[in-house]
């Protein structure tokens, strides 16, 4: 009875760990996407503010600070990096980092609304998911 209890409650403060974390980047529509980590105000998304966003949301769902994520600490969403888990940060940097370069369609290393739509259909997510 007290190992289920324990089981429950991690399972509860990973799964509130993981509901602070900002969503899957895939999951944000394309044009909020930009609007938000467009930070330096060129109007589209570029390498660096991409992979920043994507390291917070790493490093938030890392709950066990051991610089994995793991399955229970993230299942696979859309557009997440890898299926396989546990991942390190280098691997899910790196793997955004392809998936950016996919998506760069005039190769000018930002990513306007309709290359980020057109990046993802043609990964099959359906473009604004």
């Amino acid at each position: 009875m007290r190992s289920l209890l324990c089981l429950t409650l991690a399972f509860a403060a990973t799964t509130a760990v993981a509901a602070d974390a900002p969503p899957p980047i895939g999951s944000v529509p394309p044009d909020q996407l930009i609007k938000d980590l467009d930070r330096n105000g060129n109007g589209c998304l570029d390498l660096e503010e991409g992979r920043n966003y994507a390291s917070r949301r790493f490093h938030i769902l890392d709950a066990n600070g051991d610089e994995n994520v793991d399955a229970t600490e993230a299942p696979p969403g859309p557009m997440e990096t890898t299926n396989d888990r546990p991942v390190s940060l280098a691997a899910w940097q790196d793997a955004y980092h392809t998936r950016f370069a996919s998506f760069d369609g005039d190769a000018n290393s930002c990513l306007n609304a309709e290359e980020i739509t057109k990046g993802r259909a043609a990964l099959g997510t359906g473009g604004a998911q």
